[in-house]
């Protein structure tokens, strides 16, 4: 059992690692360059969606649609999602080796989640092109905590499963 939560440590080190650094190469990107990203996943996504409904089954080739509302919608949710994957790692790790009480550890990825979205948008400030939004940090804690539910979920359910049930 110690030797599995050791190698689940080391490969959630090493995604949080991972996805911090994409974090941080994705706010890099100068306001034209991220657009450009942006604009080609709302396209694919959208490809994929007119997939879906035609009742035929075939692709529709041309797409109709204003792109900028929705591209402003991939780009938060990505925000979301990213935050999301903090807070499911994160969390797991305090869940698996905290010794204190949980809500202390609550309380350390709390900041954590905080810190690291308020110094992306800070970095993102110094960006060409882009700027500082406190409303993109609301969003990154709402994923990080989405995350922290989530997994906190899983732990439960996973408890309660081993223990036998009273009758």
């Amino acid at each position: 059992m110690m030797r599995k939560k050791r190698i689940y440590t080391v490969a959630a080190v090493c995604l949080l690692v991972f996805l911090y650094m994409m974090i941080f190469l994705l706010s890099s990107d100068v306001a034209e360059d991220s657009s450009m990203k942006s604009s080609a996943v709302t396209e694919l996504l959208l490809k994929i969606w007119s997939f879906f409904q035609n009742s035929d089954g075939t692709p529709t080739t041309e797409i109709v649609v204003d792109l900028f509302p929705l591209e402003k919608i991939v780009r938060k949710l990505a925000h979301f999602f990213e935050y999301l994957c903090v807070g499911l790692l994160s969390y797991s790790l305090v869940l698996m080796w905290w010794k204190g009480k949980v809500w202390s550890g609550r309380l350390l990825i709390g900041v954590q989640l905080l810190l690291s979205a308020s110094l992306d948008g800070i970095h993102q400030y110094f960006v060409p092109g882009r700027y500082a939004a406190v409303k993109d940090v609301f969003i990154d804690c709402a994923g990080g905590i989405t995350g922290m539910v989530i997994i906190g979920m899983a732990f439960t359910l996973r408890r309660h499963k081993k223990s036998p049930v009273p009758l």
